[in-house]
């Protein structure tokens, strides 16, 4: 994020959402890591059971998303890994990315 400000409010809304109970400080390792490499922490939003509805009406239920907020130095890419309380998950396909919070579908990963 560009604005410092910004980023500053992020920070604050986050801790206080963390406090709360409704927001995550997850572990994101990058797709071209080396094995052994050590997870990076990063502050993010955990969504689980999100149903969608799709352009022919269809209903999409049962996925898991994480925006994560970005950071200098933090970019997010498929097939990164991330730790969430209940395991890992492969980063498969972005949702969107306003420059402040990149959110991304997640899949379990294949152990």
């Amino acid at each position: 994020m560009s604005n410092p400000a910004l980023a500053a409010m992020d920070a604050a809304i986050h801790g206080a959402l963390r406090g709360a109970g409704i927001a995550d400080e997850v572990q994101y390792l990058a797709p071209s890591s080396e094995p052994g490499a050590v997870q990076r922490p990063v502050r993010a939003y955990v969504d689980r059971d999100i149903e969608t509805i799709g352009d022919m009406r269809q209903v999409v239920a049962g996925r898991t998303e994480v925006a994560f907020i970005l950071e200098p130095g933090f970019d997010p890419k498929q097939r990164g890994t991330v730790r969430l309380a209940d395991g890992l998950y492969d980063l498969a396909k972005p949702i969107s990315n306003d420059g402040s919070i990149s959110r991304w579908m997640v899949t379990r990963a294949r152990t």
